[in-house]
């Protein structure tokens, strides 16, 4: 997220240790979210879409109709109208958020487009339903989660057998447009050690966004639930 609307109220991320650490580190508690006021003014809109591309990242992700989706962190919902139409009138679409504050605008997509149920989650649990979830999805949300090994291990008990996890997020050595804001960004290697250490298996890299890394997980066989 960076030009104007880039200036963000996100919480910074640390890291302790080489960007090759394979043991993931624990994260400094962030000093606040993003402030949902602003989410009409920096999370909406086509600048955003020009660069972000909704449209292609949903293609992306293999959704099927009737698939069951998570948005985790859906914040104002900028994906959910690409993730309704993708799973179709027979799938679901969680938007899960932490902040109560964004549950209105969550309510309203919910309202027109049928098929999106609003969680309200916690740092630690998003509250989802077990052995239901298809494909997770956290757009520009990775960098704010605190404990990030345990959140991507909890996602497994709500997973569908084969489930997909897609983490895009900024990573300053990226460049591109627009570029990372600073203190709002994570390395690829930190975010791939990461899943690692929780169980997920890369299944593929996306390079068509300039500044953000887009990758694409699955559950090995035998996690999940049937």
């Amino acid at each position: 997220m960076r030009p104007h609307w880039l200036l963000l109220a996100v919480p910074a991320l640390l890291w302790s240790g080489s960007p090759e650490t394979k043991v993931p580190a624990a994260r400094v508690a962030p000093s606040h979210l993003f402030d949902p006021s602003l989410a009409d003014a920096l999370l909406e809109g086509p600048e955003r879409d020009r660069w972000q591309q909704p449209e292609r990242i949903v293609r992306s992700l293999g959704i099927q109709p009737g698939d069951t989706v998570a948005d985790i962190g859906a914040g104002s919902g900028y994906l959910l109208p690409q993730l309704s139409q993708a799973v179709g009138p027979t799938g679901r679409v969680y938007a899960e958020e932490i902040q109560a504050e964004f549950l209105p605008d969550l309510q309203r997509h919910a309202r027109e487009l049928g098929n999106v149920r609003v969680v309200l989650g916690s740092a630690e649990n998003p509250g989802l339903p077990t052995h239901a979830i298809d494909c997770f999805i956290l757009l520009t949300v990775y960098h704010e989660v605190e404990q990030p090994v345990p959140l991507l291990r909890r996602l497994q008990a709500s997973a569908r057998p084969g489930a997909r996890l897609a983490l895009i997020d900024f990573d300053a050595r990226r460049g591109g447009y627009p570029p990372a804001p600073a203190g709002h960004e994570i390395a690829e290697t930190t975010v791939l050690a990461e899943a690692e250490a929780a169980g997920w298996e890369l299944t593929r890299r996306f390079e068509f966004l300039s500044s953000q890394f887009f990758l694409l997980f699955h559950l090995p066989e035998g996690r999940g639930a049937s």
